[in-house]
């Protein structure tokens, strides 16, 4: 297990943050740290479903005076259903059926990992979860951090991440691409003013909560899923060009879409999403090109930036607007059916 050391200094104070699966260390490794400790001067945690030794070999190689935490959890091994009814009955005191599985009526990957489910929606909403309960430790809040990016490791990074002097930190940053209809989730930086907001959603699906704006759809994607809850929680997003490709080895193994090859210039690129390879290789290029980090961040207009926070206002004042504030819900629907938002493979993701 990497060493534990003593928080850097420093203006932003920014936490990196690993989840889920350690994927592709070994080569994306050198990327992030050039790309993007580095460059960011941030601290690196840890919050993992497992760590090999081969992953601890090569965590080694990282600078271990920026790695502050590592929490390896293996509780999901019993299944999300049982996890999930155990933290019910100890948070509501209550007994079955617990409020979090009226959402199994919603199809999709968004609930992915558990049973008979493909895809990886509840194995990302169970590490919000794990990493949620982690940073509100007093050994982290002590750090006094400004940003947290949320983030994985199977991310090869082929340009330093955009400065967090350029992210209003009113916002969650989201880069931009493979949103399919939602939000991509697979980076975010939030600051510490909306990290509780982000990180909660597993919260709000046992509490209930989460089935009271998501029961009008029939199936939804982890993309989509994410949006309604940022939507819900009042937080606005904000987006910047992408610089990072999901990548992998032979070996590596993967919840949704396989490895492919694209070759752009002559090189070769290992990837799952060839779009995601086009749009990063494109925004790095011009990145060298114009050497201004400044123009990665996309400029949304100011009412687009400010609806979803109204919407969240409305609807907790006047539930009964929420079909006409969702104009997915109306174009899709008759009163005697939900709507639907496809799997990610199932749709063709918006071009950056």
């Amino acid at each position: 297990m990497p060493a534990i050391t003593d928080h850097n200094q420093g203006s932003p104070r920014p936490l990196i943050c690993f989840i889920g699966t350690l994927r592709s260390l070994e080569i994306t490794a050198t990327s992030l740290k050039k790309n993007l400790i580095e460059p960011l001067n941030a601290d690196v945690a840890f919050c993992v479903s497992r760590m090999s030794s081969e992953d601890e070999s090569i965590i080694a190689g990282l600078p271990q005076n920026k790695i502050v935490d590592c929490c390896i959890y293996e509780d999901a091994n019993a299944g999300y259903e049982k996890l999930c009814d155990s933290i019910s009955s100890a948070r509501l005191g209550t007994v079955p059926p617990f409020p979090w599985r009226k959402t199994l009526s919603i199809n999709g990957n968004w609930l992915g990992g558990l049973t008979g489910i493909p895809g990886s929606g509840m194995h990302l909403n169970y590490n919000h979860f794990k990493l949620h309960q982690r940073i509100k430790r007093p050994q982290i809040q002590l750090n006094n951090y400004t940003h947290f990016i949320v983030t994985r490791t199977d991310l090869e990074w082929l340009a330093p991440h955009p400065p967090l002097q350029l992210l209003n930190q009113r916002l969650a940053w989201i880069p931009a691409g493979e949103d399919y209809h939602g939000y991509n989730d697979r980076h975010v930086v939030c600051s510490a003013r909306n990290i509780d907001q982000y990180l909660n959603f597993f919260d709000s699906l046992i509490s209930g909560e989460a089935y009271s704006y998501l029961h009008p759809y029939k199936s939804l994607n982890h993309e989509y899923q994410l949006k309604l809850h940022l939507i819900h929680r009042g937080i606005r997003v904000g987006r910047f060009k992408n610089l990072a490709y999901v990548t992998g080895g032979s070996s590596t193994q993967t919840n949704w879409s396989g490895l492919k090859l694209k070759e752009i210039d002559g090189i070769t690129y290992y990837c799952k999403y060839p779009g995601e390879v086009d749009s990063s290789v494109a925004n790095t290029k011009a990145l060298a090109e114009h050497r201004n980090p400044r123009l990665l961040v996309i400029k949304p207009r100011r009412l687009e930036a400010s609806l979803p926070i109204w919407k969240a206002r409305l609807r907790s004042l006047h539930p009964a607007v929420t079909r006409l504030l969702n104009p997915r819900i109306n174009a899709n629907t008759s009163p005697h059916s939900k709507p639907t938002v496809a799997h990610p493979e199932q749709t063709n993701p918006p071009q950056p």
